[in-house]
Parts: C-alpha cells; structure tokens; sequence
C-alpha cells in the first residue's frame, strides 16, 4: 500500500528556526569513553570539512574533537563534573555543576575563565536567547514512591529507596561577559525557554502562539507517578509556579506528539 504524499508551502506556512541538535552514537572514537549524549558542532572555518565538536566525557571532563584527529582530546581542568557545553558567539562553552563556565579554545583546547561558579542548585544549563547567553539551574527533590503504589503482597525492604526525582524551580542567570560573572534575571518577558536532553534553545511566546512568556518548559518524568503529558512541565518566573504541559494553553498543541529533543524513549 502507498502512503499519500504530502508537501509543506513555507510561503503560507511560517517556519522558525529554533535550533539544531546533535547526538553522538556508539563508533570507535566514543566506545568505552563518552556518553551518547549531547555534543555541540562549531565550524572553524568557512570550509565545511574544518570542524570541532565539544561534549563531556564519562569523566565529567570536557571532551573536544577537532576534524583532521583521530581520536578525542579529554581537557583535564575538572574542579567538578561539567553538566553541559554550548556554541555562542562562534565559540564553545562548558559550564560545570556548580556554574562555572569557560571558553574552550578549539585549536589548543585551552580554556578561558567565562563566569564565576554560581552555588544553588542541581543541574545547569546553557541556552542562547536574543544574543545573550543565559545559565538555567534546575533544582531537583527527591520524592519516594512506597506509600500505596505496590500490591499488599510486595515486601516493604523490597522496594526501599524507590522514587524519583522531581524538580521544583528554576533560576536564570544572564552572563556578565565583561565582569566575568552570571547576573539573576527575575524576568524573560514574552521568552521561552525549552530544555532538552540533547538541546536547550529559546523562542518568542508571540511567534510560537503561546499566551505569554517569562516561562521554562522541560522535561520532567517526576511530575506526578502517573506522568503527566510527555513527561514536561512549565515553570512559571512571575509566581515560581511548576504546572504540567496539559495545564498551559498552548503548550499541549506544541508537543503532540513529543518532538525529538525532549529524549523520550
């Protein structure tokens, strides 16, 4: 049986360009010592063929592969595990689990100091927005499920320390480049911010047809045990408040179904 065909008219249907993902997979080169996870591509020269990538190595160490090498270089400079890498103003950034951030030189992979740590929460993330470089910081909660979820025949010992965890804020930070240091935002206006496993980007709430912006949409399996709508939640900078994807008008349209980069399996 055929499938029908079909074509999109970008001259009536608007596109954005919201970003580009890449993801390593399982080679020779990343076998044993890298996470199959999120990496980011920076093009050296207007060649196609001069390249660098940037990802974090097993280690928590950055991991930096420059076209023309054989293998990858691991940056020994780790004062704690790096959570994610990111392209902006055409150089490669790492930002650690305690904020740190530093520019990665892709010739010699030396680093530069870009920000001072900023203490606070679990994980980090680097998302570009309207030219500045923005640091998100996820604060986790670890919730226990052994209260009424299990059959009376299930051994309490059993399933001890099950759970998950789930988030419970954000806070966003604008780098300072001249001063070196991250500097708290109260406020996005009408942006978005989407957090990814393999991406982070932001976007116009008025492009994307959304009611308003100031807000971060992410994933989140820990948002209820039941799991709400793919897995993502919203927060909410104005009120601090953390509502599933089904509760925020305009969202549920955006990922029905669940798009790529929010790595659901």
């Amino acid at each position: 049986m055929k499938l029908p065909r079909f074509a999109l008219d970008l001259f009536t249907l608007p596109a954005l360009d919201l970003g580009r993902e890449f993801l390593l997979t399982n080679t020779r080169h990343t076998r044993d010592s890298l996470y199959i996870e999120k990496l980011v591509f920076l093009p050296l020269t207007h060649r196609k063929d001069r390249f660098a990538l940037l990802t974090i190595h097993v280690s928590g160490k950055l991991a930096l592969f420059r076209s023309g090498e054989d293998g990858w270089t691991v940056i020994p400079d780790m004062p704690t595990p790096y959570d994610d890498v990111c392209v902006f103003k055409g150089n490669l950034y790492g930002a650690d689990s305690n904020g740190r951030t530093v520019r990665v030189r892709p010739d010699d992979g030396g680093l530069t100091l870009a920000a001072e740590p900023v203490f606070g929460g679990d994980k980090k993330f680097l998302v570009e927005s309207e030219g500045a470089l923005l640091l998100v910081d996820m604060y986790l909660s670890y919730y226990s499920c052994t209260q009424g979820l299990f059959h009376e025949d299930f051994d309490e010992e059993d399933v001890a320390g099950m759970g998950w965890e789930r988030t419970v804020k954000f806070d966003v930070f604008r780098l300072d480049e001249e001063g070196k240091k991250w500097v708290e935002l109260t406020d996005l206006g009408e942006r978005v911010l989407f957090l990814g496993d393999d991406c982070a980007f932001s976007a116009s709430a008025k492009d994307l047809n959304l009611g308003r912006g100031n807000c971060v949409a992410f994933r989140d399996d820990g948002l209820g045990f039941n799991r709400v709508l793919n897995g993502m939640g919203v927060f909410r900078l104005d009120d601090g408040k953390i509502s599933p994807l089904s509760e925020c008008a305009g969202f549920s349209e955006l990922f029905c179904p669940p798009p790529d980069w929010v790595g659901l399996q």
